[in-house]
């Protein structure tokens, strides 16, 4: 393969894992600029939703298999519900100092890996790609099929999170707490509940994008260290708090990630992932859309 179709195939690639870093980066980005606060157990919250989704896929625990259409809305749904779950367990820290609502989401990041070896075990699983895998040559570059679903799905859970924050009163609510707490408090708007909606979209979020990459890695319960920092970088990258830039960063990071990690090996992706961190944080901390600073009030 010469240089240049080298390079177009790890784009290609690249676009593929992005899509997957633009999800987790808009989990971070929405709850950062609903509460200010950077949830730190979005990449735990990654790792169990992909487990809960994959027991009613691959029949784990002793449940019935399901089609992959389920199984991804199961653990969705079921992760966003834990998400609810952890925006109760930190609201009594709401009025303290931000500092431990922020070491509270690493206490809760280290409970869910615990729990997921508990229930699932530390040995991790291969995962079948529901689609044959064959891959498609085109003009010399190799494409797996998979890919184009993973873009897809992206695509439409991104539209859908578009529709949801502009067509219904539960996202209106939560652009106008995101907006100013106290004004939407004033208005009538349950400022609280809004936080928990925030929660729930984040992790579903977190969960489809685990499920999503699920066939493309070798699934563990320490998944979610690695790819809830890239998923931080990508909305980093676009500015923490801005939903086009989340998705922005995440397709810029799979992409710079991928292609660098076509000439070195790719164990030393989480080595780019920090450096691209501290690079960006050093010449441009508000991100690449110069989004504003959210504070928590």
């Amino acid at each position: 393969m010469t240089g240049l179709l080298l390079v177009a195939q790890n784009i290609v690639g690249g676009l593929g894992i992005g899509c997957v870093y633009a999800l987790i980066a808009l989990g971070f980005s929405l709850i950062y600029r609903t509460m200010g606060l950077v949830n730190f157990a979005q990449g735990n919250l990654l790792m169990f939703g992909t487990y809960l989704g994959l027991t009613f896929y691959m029949g784990l625990l002793g449940l019935g298999k399901f089609s992959p259409f389920i199984a991804f809305l199961a653990g969705i749904i079921l992760c966003g519900l834990i998400g609810i779950g952890l925006e109760r367990l930190f609201r009594p820290l709401a009025n303290l100092d931000l500092s431990y609502i922020l070491v509270g989401t690493i206490g809760i990041g280290i409970m869910l890996d615990n729990i997921a070896n508990h229930i699932w075990g530390s040995e991790g699983i291969v995962v079948p790609a529901p689609i044959a895998n064959n891959e498609i040559n085109v003009g010399g570059v190799r494409i797996s099929p998979y890919i184009f679903i993973v873009m897809a799905m992206t695509v439409l859970l991104v539209i859908g999170l578009q529709l949801f924050l502009t067509r219904t009163n539960f996202g209106r609510g939560l652009r106008a707490s995101a907006q100013d707490r106290e004004i939407a408090a004033c208005f009538g708007i349950p400022v609280n509940t809004m936080n928990a909606v925030a929660f729930a979209v984040g992790a579903g979020l977190a969960a489809a994008a685990g499920l999503l990459i699920a066939p493309m890695i070798y699934v563990n319960p320490a998944i979610g260290d690695s790819l809830g920092i890239k998923g931080f970088v990508a909305a980093i990258i676009g500015g923490l708090g801005d939903l086009p830039g989340a998705v922005i960063g995440g397709l810029l990071f799979g992409v710079i990630e991928t292609v660098i990690s076509g000439y070195i090996s790719s164990s030393y992706t989480d080595l780019i992932a920090y450096l691209l961190l501290t690079v960006v944080l050093i010449v441009r901390p508000e991100g690449l859309l110069g989004a504003r600073t959210v504070e928590k009030v």
